[in-house]
């Protein structure tokens, strides 16, 4: 559907995601940072936005490839978190190459966008090196689509908190960007439940540990 696939482009929000999340911070942050391992040799950040978590991967591997379908995202990632270590590209995760390439591929909040999930879960499989790590973490929701009204009442919700603990211009302009165009890519997502993310993505990879950290995440490590 046109409306829904519109929405879902983050070439028209990608200036506001920027600036939401360097308000909000990064919640996964300490929690990947023990789920990475120590190092190695190459990194890929599937779905990398704006670069941030890539630049931690950076910081790890000798070299990180980072790759997402929105060109204004690939563009801002490397105005804004330029690396020598790290190769922005905008491609499908489809058509990253390099099979047993990676010692790492990361995907954070990306996969429930994708249009054949396993698919995409099958093909991430193929990238990583044998004694690899594949760390796959996306937003999950007890009803596959939130409706307007819950989102927002949700950023109406948090107004008060940040007023308190941030102070009143960030917290207006966290409401501002979280109710402006954000929103509607946020009422076009569709997602799966916990169970339903454990069965389709364990069915994949069958060894995989799953944890609840915010959103969903698993982490498998290739034999």
């Amino acid at each position: 559907m046109t409306i829904r696939a519109d929405a879902q482009s983050f070439d028209r929000v990608a200036m506001e995601y920027e600036r939401l999340h360097e308000l909000q911070g990064d919640s996964l942050g300490a929690w990947l940072a023990e789920a990475l391992p120590a190092g190695g040799g190459r990194a890929l950040d599937l779905g990398c936005g704006t670069g941030k978590h890539a630049v931690a991967l950076a910081e790890r591997f000798a070299h990180v490839d980072a790759v997402d379908l929105s060109g204004p995202m690939i563009d801002l990632a490397r105005a804004r978190r330029p690396r020598p270590n790290i190769a922005y590209r905008q491609a499908d995760l489809l058509d990253v190459e390099g099979a047993g390439r990676y010692d790492l591929v990361l995907s954070v909040a990306t996969l429930h966008h994708v249009p054949d999930l396993r698919a995409a879960l099958r093909h991430i499989r193929t990238l990583v090196a044998p004694g690899g790590r594949a760390v796959l973490v996306d937003t999950v929701s007890p009803r596959p689509a939130n409706p307007r009204w819950w989102l927002y009442g949700g950023a109406v919700r948090k107004l008060l908190p940040n007023l308190v603990r941030r102070g009143p211009a960030p917290a207006w302009e966290i409401f501002r960007l979280s109710t402006g165009a954000w929103l509607d890519h946020r009422v076009s997502d569709r997602y799966l439940n916990r169970e339903q993310f454990e069965r389709g993505y364990g069915e994949i990879f069958p060894t995989a540990r799953f944890h609840n950290v915010g959103p969903h995440a698993m982490i498998w490590d290739a034999g």
